[in-house]
């Protein structure tokens, strides 16, 4: 039945996205959605909207910002893989595990860890079965953390999955990297919850198989993000059998079964509201969501930029000490060149990077599935319950 229903839900949504394009603009230590006011978050990238702090913005805070997306009507702040600044230094695997954010992905190479490049950053809108706009002042997490399992992924509910770019072939677990060699890009998506309550946006969820919100919550157009990471780079002989790259929230080779990310609403109120109108095909047909400040693809002329300089850090070391010691404010310690000794899990590393840039069965009923809020240091946990079925992956 699931197979049947991803199937079905695929081919109807299939010309339902608009895709959009991020650039990053800030690697930053700070997440605030979990861990607001601080500095000891894991390092991030941040896409989309500059006017981001350490303190959760307002939608409206955001729009007063520099975006680094095509559409400037699109504000929002995304959160994916960092790139730190060129490093070589022993590391211990719990000091590469992020809280939240996307995780950064490393190629492994004997004791040699290398940061693996995002080729593209793309996140799609599907308006299909939305029957009220991604509200203001809205933020949501999806993915598991600390998942270790494909059950902890949370997939299918949040269709997360791994596979080679342009390829249909899947691991037996969806969540887990290829076992043979990508012709092209390594390829993850992460689809976001699409119901809230529109009394309380920290109450935010999956719609069922049927596409029905829970009890009180409104259909929104459902975000999903799709990243394309350049393994050829790092591997350019390939592989076969487990996958040859760590994600820093895991400590096994080609498990991506921990891979989450975040989303802060930044769309203009006219836009999100001809999302429910004109949120059809952007992959394949080219319908843009067009608002007051834009009807087509166009670049920002003004350069997106840290607004907290002062505070937090972009040095990865540096990051790797605030977060051992609950350094907050302007606290930024100077970086120390050798860290404390490798977990037993994983060998020691000498890290290179480069400069570029309890979930309810299938079968519980719908009233008693869990509903997730984000809030002050809660752990990135197993949301959601169900979402709609796989789109065509050989096309996005």
């Amino acid at each position: 039945m699931r197979s049947l229903l991803s199937i079905l839900a695929g081919a109807s949504l299939a010309a339902a996205w608009t895709e959009l394009s991020h650039a990053p603009f800030m690697n930053k230590n700070i997440d605030a959605i979990v861990q607001p006011g601080a500095y000891t978050s894991h390092m991030h990238t941040f896409f989309g909207s500059d006017a981001i702090t350490n303190v959760l913005p307002t939608s409206a805070d955001l729009q007063t910002g520099c975006y680094t997306g095509d559409n400037p009507n699109d504000l929002s702040v995304y959160c994916a893989s960092f790139t730190p600044p060129t490093l070589s230094t022993q590391l211990s695997h719990s000091q590469l595990t992020s809280a939240t954010g996307v995780p950064t992905l490393y190629h492994v190479d004997g004791d040699t860890y290398t940061e693996v490049p995002i080729f593209k950053f793309s996140t799609y809108y599907t308006n299909a079965f939305a029957t009220s706009p991604i509200p203001q002042d809205f933020a949501m997490l999806s993915g598991n953390a600390s998942a270790t399992t494909q059950a902890e992924a949370d997939n299918p509910y949040n269709n997360m999955e791994w596979f080679c770019e342009g390829s249909d072939a899947r691991e037996s677990n969806v969540a887990q990297m290829p076992s043979s060699t990508c012709d092209q890009h390594l390829q993850v998506n992460l689809v976001f919850p699409q119901c809230v309550n529109p009394d309380d946006h920290s109450d935010y969820d999956f719609a069922d198989d049927s596409q029905a919100c829970p009890e009180g919550m409104v259909s929104i157009p459902q975000l999903r993000y799709r990243v394309l990471y350049d393994t050829r780079s790092v591997a350019p002989s390939g592989w076969s059998g487990a996958a040859p790259f760590l994600l820093s929230c895991s400590d096994t080779l080609g498990a991506g079964y921990c891979f989450h990310g975040d989303f802060v609403n930044g769309w203009y109120e006219d836009a999100a509201e001809n999302m429910l109108a004109n949120g059809g095909g952007g992959y394949t047909d080219g319908q843009f969501v067009a608002g007051s400040h834009g009807d087509s693809a166009v670049e920002a002329t003004c350069t997106a930029a840290d607004q907290d300089p002062g505070n937090g850090t972009s040095d990865y070391l540096a990051s790797l000490e605030m977060m051992a010691g609950g350094a907050a404010g302007d606290e930024t310690p100077t970086p120390t060149a050798a860290l404390s000794t490798p977990a037993a899990t994983v060998p020691a590393m000498t890290t290179t990077t480069t400069t570029t840039t309890p979930k309810p069965s299938a079968t519980q009923a719908p009233d008693s599935r869990r509903r997730q809020k984000h809030r002050t240091g809660m752990q990135l946990g197993q949301q959601g319950k169900r979402s709609i079925g796989r789109e065509s992956k050989a096309r996005l």
